[in-house]
């Protein structure tokens, strides 16, 4: 059921925007820009590539660790936030201290921000979790929003667990708070997987991925950047409040991904068949099953409660995003080419 915006639309305050600088960050702040925001930036540490955006409505604060931060600086003049830092890409194994370093970064960190929020003039409160809150990176399940929540790392029990701060905002405070769940985000600058397959898909050799059929959701930075817009041009009522997977509406299998890349990379797409017991087997042999199986097992998400409470649709299909960050990424990488 759709969700409108209120009709009186209180005198906007500024947004807080954390993790500003990071790959959703940098795109998310140039879309609130662009759309008349006044925004705060709060950055860890000074070069982090904050001071290379000039534009009259930043304010650009360097706070340090948000798990130690004054945060009342930050504050000053905000009525929504959007917390988008947090700890994500670690390679090491899971061990205690992983798991340590992960709740202070993710859990503790927006624990601290929503209780700020309470004793301040904030309206809503947006923050970014992941679909791996609620599941493993490969399943054959449709995963949406009534999903049982079942992380398997200890980054998706972090980011749970930082979900339920921003629920509890909601209840105790009547505050719009909204978790945002997306799968893998794609764009041109983007890490881990994402950024392994690019650089494959950039070599024009040809790969071994035209049998692998299981179908993937994922999203675009552009079109997760708008959602965050659309959540911020409220105001919507407390009963808006949730948590919400959010995802481009299309599924795709590996090979149309490389297709669809490649193209904007303005390459032929080169695919060829081999088994997918043989990427198991390579994942089994060096220890990379989960890396191995985000991209080519299957998980597709239901997204539709989100667009629908908040009448959202994405102004690019899920293809044209990947041919862009495709086009995007040899344009950074420059002149060198495939031969």
């Amino acid at each position: 059921m759709m969700i409108n915006a209120d009709r009186t639309t209180p005198e906007k305050g500024r947004i807080l925007l954390t993790g500003g600088t990071g790959f959703v960050g940098r795109h998310v702040l140039r879309a609130l820009l662009a759309e008349g925001e006044s925004v705060t930036l709060a950055v860890r540490r000074p070069g982090g590539g904050a001071e290379n955006v000039k534009h009259a409505d930043l304010r650009v604060i360097v706070s340090g660790d948000l798990e130690t931060a004054d945060l009342a600086q930050l504050f000053e003049g905000v009525d929504r936030v959007v917390h988008l830092a947090g700890l994500a890409h670690v390679s090491s194994p899971e061990n205690a201290d992983l798991e340590r370093a992960f709740f202070l970064a993710n859990e503790h960190a927006t624990g601290r921000l929503t209780s700020m929020a309470r004793s301040s003039s904030v309206r809503a409160f947006i923050n970014l979790s992941s679909l791996a809150a609620i599941t493993s990176n490969t399943t054959s399940e449709i995963v949406s929003d009534s999903s049982d929540e079942r992380p398997v790392t200890a980054y998706g029990r972090s980011k749970l667990a930082a979900e339920a701060h921003v629920a509890r905002l909601a209840e105790e405070q009547g505050v719009v708070a909204i978790s945002l769940r997306p799968p893998l985000v794609i764009g041109a600058d983007a890490g881990g997987n994402w950024s392994l397959l690019q650089r494959l898909a950039a070599t024009g050799w040809p790969l071994p991925v035209s049998s692998l059929r299981a179908r993937r959701s994922f999203v675009g930075v552009g079109t997760l950047s708008e959602a965050i817009v659309r959540l911020c041009a409220g105001p919507f009522p407390r009963k808006a409040s949730g948590a919400y997977c959010v995802a481009d509406p299309d599924a795709m299998c590996l090979p149309e991904v490389v297709t669809a890349l490649r193209a904007g990379m303005g390459l032929a797409a080169r695919l060829y068949p081999m088994p997918k017991v043989t990427f198991d087997l390579v994942g089994a042999l060096t220890g990379r099953q989960r890396q191995i199986a985000s991209l080519t097992g299957p998980l597709r998400v239901d997204a539709s409660r989100f667009l629908s409470t908040f009448d959202f649709k994405p102004s690019a299909p899920l293809a044209d995003a990947i041919s862009l960050a495709g086009r995007d990424y040899m344009t950074a990488r420059g002149p060198k080419r495939a031969s």
